[in-house]
């Protein structure tokens, strides 16, 4: 790597990395198995036979895949089944941590950038939980950054290292789409992006360069996904939304999702609560006014490095749109709803990279540097507001799951103390549940079926019955159960029939 993308490491940036993989894994260690990755452990993990080559929209075929081969070595737990979030979690701070660096020399703007792609409340959440837009995401900005770290090497280089660039792009696609299929018109799009972008560098080598972008990425693509692609059934897009402003909302929402109180005092809490709201407009409408100081400055951006950061900032934001326009067409000719929250992760990912880059950008006159500190400065806050945001013990999507290794626990209790087997719960409880009582293997807890929705229904002649408290409370005291527990801060609830409150003999 040349000298012009800092070769020398910054202590906090190096620190902000391992910091955020640290956190992951703390995470990933504390929190309670929830609803998602339950089913994903008991439908396409646990089963006997290779379930994980079922088509389905919650196969995450990749991440399945991993974590079938880590619980087989070394056993099921919640931190076993998220080994391969894990890896996906490295993999994205290590690309993180490569592109901020290749982007700008700037120490505040790469920390800043860094923080924004890393510590985000809805972002983090995703390489923790085990699912698939870990490595999804991961994959993508390592398609970013190796195409970066191409143009910033000695041109002498780039001619010798072409094809291994080609191809690692193409691998990092394949494996990205592997992991989500929700990323794939994603990272399609930004795929021919990068290949034009290196198609300019070198004029004579475009068949070469496009076997390098397509071949290998089908050969992988196809041994990993080929047959779940091939057998795959219809109406399995069924989590979406049918409007761009609700998909944007949802992502917004997730982005700023809940300062924590821990580490906030009482007024800096206030303050963040108040301002929130206005930081992603704020940096909407900064993007919007460098891209259009970066259109009128085009003729003075001679800099290899300001090129680099362009070309980033352009594939990224064309990328993001090109996406949006073929989900819209795609909603609008099929009826297959636009990605929402978790499915349109990628939004996230290519608006705050070119945010970054558009940013990293030098521009002569005053009003281009004003522009540019402007964008760098809302990315600092940003990055403040994401640092508050961390907590630990649980998911923004899956809150009332947070405590299911208790709710386990006490279930647990009452199987070795007094032989209930009989369980019935609500809903939001039934995978996670059966997830712990089939990763123990000590209780002889019956399998829990699935529960109806409807408040304060539950099926009669079970002993036991975890419920929703807020809705279900009728329902407990209508049955005259034992409430053993309950916890104010899910929800959820455990209540026992006194009549199977009798010591099981030993």
């Amino acid at each position: 790597m040349t000298s012009e993308t800092s070769p020398r490491h910054s202590p906090l940036l190096v620190g902000s990395a391992v910091f955020a993989f640290l956190w992951t894994v703390a995470r990933a260690s504390v929190q309670s198995v929830t609803i998602d990755e339950a089913d994903t452990y008991l439908a396409y993990v646990r089963p006997a036979g290779p379930a994980h080559w079922n088509a389905g929209a919650n196969n995450h075929v990749l991440n399945s895949l991993l974590m079938r081969l880590v619980t087989s070595i070394f056993g099921s737990s919640a931190i076993t089944l998220r080994v391969p979030a894990l890896i996906g979690a490295a993999l994205y701070i290590g690309a993180a941590y490569c592109l901020v660096r290749l982007i700008s020399q700037r120490r505040t703007l790469q920390w800043a950038l860094l923080v924004c792609l890393t510590y985000s409340p809805f972002v983090m959440d995703y390489l923790v939980a085990a699912r698939g837009y870990s490595l999804a995401s991961a994959f993508l900005l390592w398609m970013v950054a190796i195409a970066a770290r191409h143009q910033a090497q000695d041109p002498r280089l780039r001619t010798s290292e072409l094809w291994r660039t080609c191809v690692l792009i193409s691998i990092c696609g394949a494996l990205s789409v592997s992991a989500s299929f929700s990323f794939a018109i994603a990272d399609a799009l930004t795929a021919v992006g990068l290949f034009l972008w290196i198609c300019r560098e070198h004029r004579r080598d475009y068949l070469r360069i496009l076997a390098g972008f397509t071949l290998p990425g089908l050969a992988v693509a196809y041994f990993l996904v080929g047959s779940v692609v091939l057998s795959w059934p219809k109406g399995q897009f069924t989590w979406g939304v049918n409007s761009l402003v609700k998909m944007l909302r949802s992502l917004v929402s997730a982005s700023l999702f809940e300062p924590n109180d821990d580490l906030l005092n009482p007024h800096l809490l206030d303050c963040f609560v108040q301002v929130g709201p206005f930081l992603y407009p704020i940096l909407a409408a900064f993007v919007v006014w460098r891209v259009a100081m970066l259109i009128s400055a085009r003729a003075g951006i001679a800099d290899d490095g300001a090129r680099r950061s362009t070309a980033v900032a352009a594939i990224c934001g064309a990328a993001l749109l090109a996406a949006l326009a073929c989900h819209e067409f795609l909603l609008l000719a099929y009826q297959i709803l636009l990605p929402f929250d978790r499915t349109a992760t990628w939004v996230v990912l290519l608006f705050l990279v070119m945010a970054g880059a558009l940013a990293a950008v030098p521009l002569a006159c005053l009003v281009g540097r004003i522009s540019g500190k402007a964008l760098t400065a809302i990315l600092v806050v940003i990055a403040c507001y994401n640092i508050g945001c961390l907590r630990l013990n649980y998911f923004n999507e899956w809150k009332y799951d947070a405590d299911m290794r208790n709710v386990y626990a006490v279930l647990a209790y009452y199987n070795h103390t007094y032989g209930v087997t009989k369980v019935s719960t609500n809903w939001r409880y039934v995978a996670a549940l059966n997830c712990y009582r089939q990763m123990s293997g000590r209780e002889t807890i019956e399998n829990i079926p699935g529960a109806p929705t409807v408040v304060n229904v539950y099926p009669p002649g079970y002993q036991a019955y975890v419920f929703y408290y807020p809705w279900d409370e009728d329902f407990y005291r209508r049955e005259e159960l034992r409430l053993v527990y309950h916890d104010d801060f899910t929800g959820a609830a455990v209540g026992v029939r006194p009549e199977a409150l009798i010591p099981a003999r030993p």
